[in-house]
């Protein structure tokens, strides 16, 4: 198992949200283990950006708790982009990578220390320890690979680095926000409609991407190949009970639990339109017993 994963953990309990007088989610409670590919589904409007948001801890419940711990980092990528229009390309890259060039910096300064000529205390030895397992499991040491096979991958190999960002499409701003966060290699992948803006070739390659992407993933989507291609868990979001649904077993096993619960819905109804029948024909037959009596119902039963 991987070592970070025994740590991780993404669960609310009872978690509620408003908009004013606008319920969205009520009492929610769920857990995404360590290695899932999650999606989340539901009508527009129902509350998938809201719960993606409660999760990237850029808003909080109006009430119940969220935890969300991942050592690895978390990174998310929302519908509405925050990419400074002044910034250039290798800009939004070091910000995607400001994790692990922080990393790196504290490891550098701690060689330096344990090469200053005297002797290293365990304490010192260890933090060392912990730094070099925290880069590592980061995969820190490809994150450029990482990055060049990202921006590759998503079609924007073209791009130079000192490119403004205010020279980009709008889909290629969003390509660009996407292919950052997945160079960065969170151990938590909160994405918001991944699949926009980009062309089958691409699509194909976040696939697969995200198959082999060994923490967490958590994403909104539309798109019913990724769905079958990709997840593992879905995440239903009813609009109108304001709840949301776990099912395993991936797009199969949403579709099969859904069909059960259809069948079990007609055969309830089937049932209940039976008994209103013979309800029916046991007032029918009463009235017809009452009728052969010569009294009028509207008289009573009295004497």
């Amino acid at each position: 198992m991987h070592p970070q994963r025994d740590r991780a953990q993404l669960t609310m309990k009872d978690v509620s949200k408003a908009y004013g007088d606008r319920s969205v989610l009520d009492q929610v409670t769920l857990t995404v283990r360590p290695g899932e590919k999650a999606a989340v589904i539901g009508e527009n409007g129902s509350g998938k950006s809201t719960l993606l948001r409660l999760l990237a801890g850029t808003e909080r419940p109006d009430s119940g708790e969220i935890t969300v711990r991942f050592p690895g980092s978390t990174g998310y990528l929302a519908q509405t982009l925050a990419l400074d229009p002044a910034d250039t390309v290798q800009d939004a890259v070091d910000a995607a990578l400001a994790g692990l060039r922080a990393l790196e910096v504290a490891i550098r300064e701690a060689e330096e220390s344990l090469s200053a000529g005297r002797e290293a205390t365990e304490a010192e030895l260890a933090a060392y320890g912990d730094l070099l397992t925290a880069y590592e499991e980061r995969d820190g040491y490809r994150a450029d690979a990482r990055t060049e096979a990202a921006l590759h991958g998503l079609g924007l190999a073209h791009l130079t680095r000192d490119r403004a960002l205010s020279t980009l499409s709008g889909g290629e701003q969003s390509r660009l926000a996407l292919a950052c966060v997945l160079a960065a290699a969170p151990e938590l992948l909160l994405v918001d409609e991944p699949t926009n803006h980009l062309d089958v070739r691409a699509v194909h390659w976040l696939e697969d991407h995200l198959r082999a992407h060994r923490g967490t993933v958590v994403a909104i989507t539309h798109d019913r190949a990724f769905l079958e291609r990709v997840t593992s868990v879905i995440l239903e979001v009813d609009r109108d009970l304001r709840t949301v649904t776990r099912y395993g077993d991936g797009w199969d096993g949403y579709r099969t639990a859904k069909e059960a619960a259809r069948r079990r819905w007609a055969q309830e109804h089937q049932e209940y339109l039976s008994d209103l029948a013979r309800t029916a024909e046991l007032v029918d037959a009463a009235g017809a017993r009452l009728a052969a009596t010569g009294k009028d119902p509207k008289q009573g039963f009295g004497k």
